[in-house]
């Protein structure tokens, strides 16, 4: 299954709000961060996720499925 597809199928799956960083990505799927990352980009890019940047950890992005 293509890292895309994974991404999406988890985050259909798990209750609504609920954030992962790009390491609980890599230990989730056991893709090549560098993929899931690039991935990750292009779905923040087409709108379909959101980034949360926790003021205490700017360098830690959060993504979860965008609303609506």
């Amino acid at each position: 299954m293509e890292t895309r597809q994974k991404i999406l199928k988890v985050l259909t799956t798990i209750p609504a709000g609920v954030r992962y960083s790009t390491s609980d990505w890599g230990r989730i799927l056991g893709d090549d961060k560098r993929e899931i990352r690039h991935t990750l980009g292009d779905l923040e890019a087409e709108g379909t996720i959101e980034v949360v940047r926790d003021e205490g950890r700017p360098d830690k992005p959060l993504y979860r499925l965008k609303e609506g």
